[in-house]
Protein backbone atom coordinates (compact mmCIF):
# COMPACT_ATOMS: atom_id res chain seq x y z
CA UNK A 1 0.00 0.00 0.00
CA UNK A 2 1.03 3.72 -0.98
CA UNK A 3 1.79 6.51 1.17
CA UNK A 4 0.58 10.61 -0.18
CA UNK A 5 1.49 13.10 2.27
CA UNK A 6 0.25 16.66 1.61
CA UNK A 7 2.84 19.46 2.20
CA UNK A 8 2.28 23.35 2.35
CA UNK A 9 0.68 25.65 4.55
CA UNK A 10 -2.52 25.58 6.21
CA UNK A 11 -5.68 27.77 4.61
CA UNK A 12 -3.90 26.17 1.13
CA UNK A 13 -6.93 23.93 0.09
CA UNK A 14 -5.54 21.08 1.39
CA UNK A 15 -8.77 19.92 2.39
CA UNK A 16 -10.68 19.90 -0.76
CA UNK A 17 -7.60 18.09 -2.36
CA UNK A 18 -8.19 15.66 0.62
CA UNK A 19 -11.88 15.32 -0.19
CA UNK A 20 -11.75 15.55 -3.84
CA UNK A 21 -9.32 12.17 -3.61
CA UNK A 22 -11.40 10.58 -1.00
CA UNK A 23 -13.48 10.09 -3.68
CA UNK A 24 -12.06 8.30 -5.69
CA UNK A 25 -11.88 4.12 -4.75
CA UNK A 26 -8.01 3.76 -4.81
CA UNK A 27 -7.25 6.31 -1.94
CA UNK A 28 -8.71 6.18 1.35
CA UNK A 29 -7.46 9.93 3.00
CA UNK A 30 -9.27 11.02 6.36
CA UNK A 31 -9.22 13.78 8.01
CA UNK A 32 -5.82 14.07 9.91
CA UNK A 33 -5.31 13.96 13.95
CA UNK A 34 -1.88 15.32 13.60
CA UNK A 35 -0.70 12.16 15.31
CA UNK A 36 3.61 12.90 14.77
CA UNK A 37 3.07 16.77 15.56
CA UNK A 38 1.39 15.84 18.67
CA UNK A 39 3.22 12.72 20.00
CA UNK A 40 6.50 13.52 18.77
CA UNK A 41 7.63 16.38 20.87
CA UNK A 42 6.55 14.53 23.67
CA UNK A 43 7.47 10.87 23.35
CA UNK A 44 10.37 11.27 26.65
CA UNK A 45 7.22 11.43 28.34
CA UNK A 46 7.05 7.50 27.54
CA UNK A 47 10.44 6.18 28.26
CA UNK A 48 12.52 3.24 26.09
CA UNK A 49 9.77 2.15 23.95
CA UNK A 50 11.75 -0.95 23.69
CA UNK A 51 10.37 -1.71 26.87
CA UNK A 52 6.72 -3.15 25.54
CA UNK A 53 4.46 -1.32 28.51
CA UNK A 54 5.49 2.12 27.69
CA UNK A 55 5.03 1.10 23.79
CA UNK A 56 1.58 -0.67 24.26
CA UNK A 57 0.56 3.28 26.56
CA UNK A 58 1.80 4.95 23.32
CA UNK A 59 -0.07 2.84 20.89
CA UNK A 60 -3.37 3.03 23.33
CA UNK A 61 -2.80 6.94 23.36
CA UNK A 62 -2.74 7.17 19.84
CA UNK A 63 -5.40 5.13 19.09
CA UNK A 64 -7.38 7.29 21.60
CA UNK A 65 -6.30 10.58 20.11
CA UNK A 66 -7.56 9.40 16.73
CA UNK A 67 -11.43 8.51 17.78
CA UNK A 68 -11.28 12.13 19.64
CA UNK A 69 -10.17 13.81 16.16
CA UNK A 70 -12.68 16.88 15.59
CA UNK A 71 -13.78 15.13 12.41
CA UNK A 72 -14.49 11.39 13.52
CA UNK A 73 -12.86 8.96 11.24
CA UNK A 74 -15.72 6.44 10.29
CA UNK A 75 -16.11 2.99 11.68
CA UNK A 76 -12.67 3.26 13.37
CA UNK A 77 -12.26 -0.21 14.77
CA UNK A 78 -8.38 -0.32 15.30
CA UNK A 79 -7.20 -2.29 17.85
CA UNK A 80 -3.73 -2.12 19.82
CA UNK A 81 -3.10 -5.69 19.29
CA UNK A 82 -3.55 -5.00 15.21
CA UNK A 83 -0.76 -2.20 15.61
CA UNK A 84 1.65 -4.65 17.45
CA UNK A 85 1.70 -7.33 14.94
CA UNK A 86 2.14 -4.65 12.16
CA UNK A 87 4.68 -2.54 13.15
CA UNK A 88 8.52 -3.39 12.29
CA UNK A 89 10.45 -1.06 14.96
CA UNK A 90 9.16 0.39 18.37
CA UNK A 91 8.19 3.77 16.80
CA UNK A 92 5.64 6.63 16.36
CA UNK A 93 6.71 6.76 12.80
CA UNK A 94 5.58 2.79 12.78
CA UNK A 95 2.72 3.69 14.68
CA UNK A 96 1.39 6.44 12.31
CA UNK A 97 1.85 4.32 9.38
CA UNK A 98 -0.02 1.97 10.47
CA UNK A 99 -2.95 3.64 12.33
CA UNK A 100 -3.77 4.89 8.44
CA UNK A 101 -2.63 1.27 6.84
CA UNK A 102 -4.83 -0.60 8.97
CA UNK A 103 -7.80 2.25 8.09
CA UNK A 104 -7.54 2.28 4.36
CA UNK A 105 -7.56 -1.35 4.24
CA UNK A 106 -11.07 -1.72 5.88
CA UNK A 107 -12.20 0.05 2.63
CA UNK A 108 -9.64 -1.95 0.12
CA UNK A 109 -8.10 1.10 -1.03
CA UNK A 110 -4.42 0.81 -2.37
CA UNK A 111 -3.51 4.43 -1.25
CA UNK A 112 -3.57 6.17 2.27
CA UNK A 113 -3.58 9.86 2.18
CA UNK A 114 -2.14 12.11 5.48
CA UNK A 115 -3.18 15.72 5.11
CA UNK A 116 -1.09 16.78 8.28
CA UNK A 117 0.84 19.06 6.27
CA UNK A 118 3.68 19.52 9.55
CA UNK A 119 4.30 16.08 9.19
CA UNK A 120 6.62 17.92 6.42
CA UNK A 121 8.66 18.73 9.44
CA UNK A 122 9.70 15.09 10.03
CA UNK A 123 10.40 14.34 6.32
CA UNK A 124 14.01 12.92 7.14
CA UNK A 125 12.57 10.52 9.58
CA UNK A 126 9.75 9.13 6.91
CA UNK A 127 12.84 8.70 4.68
CA UNK A 128 14.87 7.01 7.24
CA UNK A 129 12.14 4.60 8.20
CA UNK A 130 10.70 3.84 4.81
CA UNK A 131 7.81 4.87 4.93
CA UNK A 132 8.78 6.60 1.34
CA UNK A 133 5.84 8.91 0.86
CA UNK A 134 4.53 10.38 -2.68
CA UNK A 135 4.61 14.27 -0.98
CA UNK A 136 2.48 16.42 -2.77
CA UNK A 137 3.07 19.92 -2.24
CA UNK A 138 -0.13 22.30 -2.34
CA UNK A 139 0.55 25.66 -2.94
CA UNK A 140 -1.76 29.12 -2.58
CA UNK A 141 -0.18 33.04 -3.40
CA UNK A 142 0.79 33.58 0.60
CA UNK A 143 -1.71 36.80 0.38
CA UNK A 144 -4.37 34.91 0.26
CA UNK A 145 -2.87 32.31 2.73
CA UNK A 146 -2.98 35.56 5.01
CA UNK A 147 -6.60 36.46 4.28
CA UNK A 148 -7.65 33.07 5.44
CA UNK A 149 -5.73 32.83 8.30
CA UNK A 150 -7.15 36.51 9.53
CA UNK A 151 -10.63 34.66 9.69
CA UNK A 152 -10.07 31.49 11.19
CA UNK A 153 -9.68 30.15 14.87
CA UNK A 154 -6.25 28.45 13.69
CA UNK A 155 -2.35 29.71 13.01
CA UNK A 156 -0.98 33.35 13.10
CA UNK A 157 -3.10 36.08 12.90
CA UNK A 158 -0.73 38.88 11.85
CA UNK A 159 1.02 39.59 8.81
CA UNK A 160 4.58 39.80 9.51
CA UNK A 161 4.56 36.15 11.25
CA UNK A 162 2.01 34.65 8.69
CA UNK A 163 4.34 35.54 5.78
CA UNK A 164 7.46 34.30 7.83
CA UNK A 165 5.56 31.11 8.38
CA UNK A 166 4.38 31.14 4.84
CA UNK A 167 7.98 31.73 3.81
CA UNK A 168 9.62 29.41 5.74
CA UNK A 169 7.27 26.40 4.73
CA UNK A 170 7.22 26.96 1.23
CA UNK A 171 11.26 27.28 1.33
CA UNK A 172 11.16 23.41 3.30
CA UNK A 173 9.05 22.34 0.76
CA UNK A 174 11.43 23.09 -2.08
CA UNK A 175 14.26 21.71 0.41
CA UNK A 176 12.45 18.36 0.05
CA UNK A 177 11.87 18.36 -3.64
CA UNK A 178 15.20 18.72 -4.08
CA UNK A 179 16.30 15.91 -1.90
CA UNK A 180 14.12 12.46 -2.82
CA UNK A 181 13.67 10.93 -6.00
CA UNK A 182 11.42 13.63 -8.48
CA UNK A 183 8.81 10.68 -9.36
CA UNK A 184 7.63 10.58 -5.13
CA UNK A 185 7.28 14.95 -5.74
CA UNK A 186 4.44 16.29 -7.21
CA UNK A 187 3.60 20.03 -6.86
CA UNK A 188 0.13 21.46 -7.67
CA UNK A 189 -0.69 25.00 -7.24
CA UNK A 190 -4.07 25.57 -5.61
CA UNK A 191 -5.10 28.27 -8.52
CA UNK A 192 -4.61 25.93 -11.14
CA UNK A 193 -6.95 23.05 -9.16
CA UNK A 194 -10.02 25.59 -8.93
CA UNK A 195 -9.48 26.99 -12.76
CA UNK A 196 -8.73 23.66 -14.44
CA UNK A 197 -10.02 20.80 -11.32
CA UNK A 198 -10.82 17.78 -13.65
CA UNK A 199 -7.24 18.76 -15.81
CA UNK A 200 -5.16 18.84 -12.70
CA UNK A 201 -6.58 16.06 -10.64
CA UNK A 202 -6.53 13.68 -13.90
CA UNK A 203 -2.79 14.27 -14.33
CA UNK A 204 -2.17 13.94 -10.43
CA UNK A 205 -4.38 10.47 -10.91
CA UNK A 206 -1.97 9.32 -14.13
CA UNK A 207 1.35 10.36 -12.59
CA UNK A 208 0.40 7.80 -9.44
CA UNK A 209 -0.87 5.05 -12.20
CA UNK A 210 -4.47 4.82 -10.51
CA UNK A 211 -7.71 5.37 -13.02
CA UNK A 212 -9.51 8.97 -12.40
CA UNK A 213 -13.02 9.48 -11.96
CA UNK A 214 -15.06 12.52 -12.62
CA UNK A 215 -16.84 11.71 -9.07
CA UNK A 216 -14.22 13.49 -7.50
CA UNK A 217 -16.16 16.48 -8.77
CA UNK A 218 -19.50 15.83 -6.17
CA UNK A 219 -17.17 15.44 -3.34
CA UNK A 220 -19.29 18.49 -1.64
CA UNK A 221 -22.33 15.30 -1.83
CA UNK A 222 -20.27 13.37 0.03
CA UNK A 223 -20.79 11.99 3.83
CA UNK A 224 -17.00 12.70 4.19
CA UNK A 225 -17.37 16.46 2.90
CA UNK A 226 -20.50 17.14 4.81
CA UNK A 227 -19.22 15.78 7.97
CA UNK A 228 -16.66 18.13 7.63
CA UNK A 229 -18.27 21.16 6.78
CA UNK A 230 -20.61 20.71 9.90
CA UNK A 231 -18.15 20.51 12.33
CA UNK A 232 -16.38 24.18 12.34
CA UNK A 233 -16.89 27.54 9.76
CA UNK A 234 -13.37 27.17 8.80
CA UNK A 235 -15.01 23.73 6.91
CA UNK A 236 -18.05 25.62 5.52
CA UNK A 237 -17.36 25.52 2.45
CA UNK A 238 -16.49 22.13 1.80
CA UNK A 239 -20.42 21.33 1.44
CA UNK A 240 -20.44 23.36 -1.44
CA UNK A 241 -19.35 23.15 -5.15
CA UNK A 242 -16.08 24.34 -6.30
CA UNK A 243 -15.68 28.18 -6.09
CA UNK A 244 -14.00 29.02 -8.83
CA UNK A 245 -13.30 32.71 -8.12
CA UNK A 246 -11.79 31.92 -4.10
CA UNK A 247 -8.24 33.81 -5.21
CA UNK A 248 -6.66 37.31 -5.31
CA UNK A 249 -9.25 38.54 -2.98
CA UNK A 250 -6.35 39.44 -0.92
CA UNK A 251 -6.58 42.65 -3.65
CA UNK A 252 -9.71 43.77 -2.07
CA UNK A 253 -9.68 42.74 1.16
CA UNK A 254 -5.99 42.70 2.63
CA UNK A 255 -5.00 46.42 4.37
CA UNK A 256 -2.46 47.68 2.21
CA UNK A 257 -0.11 47.62 5.53
CA UNK A 258 -0.43 43.81 5.75
CA UNK A 259 0.14 43.76 1.95
CA UNK A 260 3.14 45.73 1.83
CA UNK A 261 4.51 43.58 4.70
CA UNK A 262 3.75 40.54 3.27
CA UNK A 263 4.80 41.57 -0.06
CA UNK A 264 8.39 42.55 1.63
CA UNK A 265 9.08 39.57 3.30
CA UNK A 266 8.33 37.35 0.90
CA UNK A 267 8.47 38.93 -2.64
CA UNK A 268 11.05 36.13 -3.33
CA UNK A 269 9.41 33.06 -2.90
CA UNK A 270 6.13 34.97 -4.25
CA UNK A 271 7.71 35.30 -7.58
CA UNK A 272 9.59 32.05 -7.62
CA UNK A 273 6.07 30.76 -7.85
CA UNK A 274 4.72 32.57 -10.44
CA UNK A 275 3.11 35.43 -7.85
CA UNK A 276 2.96 38.54 -9.42
CA UNK A 277 4.11 41.39 -6.61
CA UNK A 278 1.48 44.30 -6.42
CA UNK A 279 3.79 46.79 -4.74
CA UNK A 280 6.68 48.71 -5.53
CA UNK A 281 9.91 47.48 -4.26
CA UNK A 282 10.69 50.68 -2.57
CA UNK A 283 7.53 50.29 -1.00
CA UNK A 284 7.54 47.09 0.88
CA UNK A 285 8.82 46.23 4.40
CA UNK A 286 11.25 43.99 4.83
CA UNK A 287 13.05 45.27 7.83
CA UNK A 288 11.48 45.40 11.51
CA UNK A 289 13.01 46.75 14.73
CA UNK A 290 13.30 44.68 18.04
CA UNK A 291 10.58 46.87 18.67
CA UNK A 292 8.10 46.87 16.11
CA UNK A 293 8.59 42.82 16.59
CA UNK A 294 7.48 43.04 19.97
CA UNK A 295 4.42 45.07 18.99
CA UNK A 296 3.91 42.46 16.08
CA UNK A 297 3.63 39.73 18.58
CA UNK A 298 1.29 41.75 21.08
CA UNK A 299 -0.88 41.93 18.30
CA UNK A 300 -0.82 39.06 17.52
CA UNK A 301 -1.82 37.57 20.81
CA UNK A 302 -4.85 40.19 20.36
CA UNK A 303 -5.95 39.04 17.11
CA UNK A 304 -5.83 35.26 17.94
CA UNK A 305 -7.75 36.37 21.74
CA UNK A 306 -10.30 38.41 19.35
CA UNK A 307 -10.73 35.72 16.87
CA UNK A 308 -11.36 33.22 19.67
CA UNK A 309 -13.68 34.79 21.42
CA UNK A 310 -16.06 35.40 18.10
CA UNK A 311 -15.41 31.89 17.41
CA UNK A 312 -19.12 29.05 17.63
CA UNK A 313 -18.89 27.51 20.89
CA UNK A 314 -19.16 24.30 18.84
CA UNK A 315 -15.98 25.10 17.10
CA UNK A 316 -14.21 25.07 20.24
CA UNK A 317 -15.90 22.29 21.99
CA UNK A 318 -15.05 19.74 19.32
CA UNK A 319 -11.23 20.24 19.96
CA UNK A 320 -11.53 20.23 23.87
CA UNK A 321 -11.98 16.42 24.35
CA UNK A 322 -8.10 16.12 22.17
CA UNK A 323 -6.98 18.97 24.24
CA UNK A 324 -7.96 17.55 27.72
CA UNK A 325 -6.09 14.18 26.31
CA UNK A 326 -2.79 15.84 25.93
CA UNK A 327 -2.95 17.49 29.19
CA UNK A 328 -3.63 14.71 31.23
CA UNK A 329 -0.48 12.44 29.31
CA UNK A 330 1.37 15.77 30.06
CA UNK A 331 0.61 15.16 33.26
CA UNK A 332 1.22 11.68 33.92
CA UNK A 333 4.96 10.04 34.00
CA UNK A 334 4.59 6.41 32.52
CA UNK A 335 7.94 5.34 33.76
Amino acid sequence: MKYIQLIGTQRSGSNLFRLMLNQLDEIDAPHPPHILSTFYPILDRYGDLNIKSNLARLILDVIEWVKLNPIKWKNFLISPDKIFSRISAPSIFQIFKFIYVLYAEQSKSSFWLCKSLSNMNYYKMLEKEALDPIYVYLYRDGRDVALSFKKTIVGPKHSYYIAKKWKEDQILCDKIKNEIPKERFISIRYEDLLSNPEEILSDFCKKININYNKRVMKYYKSEESKTAASSGDMWSNLSKPLIVNNKAKFVKELHLKDLLIIEGIASNILLKLDYKIYNKVDKLVSNFSDDEIDEFKILDSKLRSSVIKKAKIKDLDLRKPQENLLKSILRTKFF
